[in-house]
């Protein structure tokens, strides 16, 4: 199973694209995340993803942009205190879990 997208709201600010989408996760996970494409977060097929704010989920678990990758990223929050959160290694709570997420960008789709 694909990441599943559902773009929720559309707006602009000046110059730059907003978008609300739900991203229905998948069990897909492999280290490093979850790759996103501008055009499943409505921004078309050559827009550009300029950030990716997720808000939390009813899973426990951080999730995070990778802005650099252009992935979603999931962290276990159990972690030792003053040690870095680890990344997940499975997806098994994960799985059609539904992340609603603020995207901004360039592109129409």
């Amino acid at each position: 199973m694909a990441l599943s997208y559902s773009v929720v709201g559309r707006g602009s600010v000046g110059d730059l694209f907003v978008r609300v989408v739900d991203i229905t996760l998948d069990n897909a996970y492999s280290s490093g995340g979850w790759q996103l494409t501008a055009a499943g977060l409505g921004l078309g097929t050559n827009g550009t993803v300029l950030a990716v704010v997720p808000f939390s989920d009813a899973t426990g678990r951080i999730v995070s942009w990778d802005r650099t990758a252009n992935k979603l990223i999931v962290r276990d929050a159990s972690g030792a205190a003053n040690a870095a959160t680890p990344e997940i290694t499975t997806v098994t709570q994960m799985n059609t879990v539904v992340i609603r997420c603020f995207v901004l960008g360039k592109g129409q789709g």
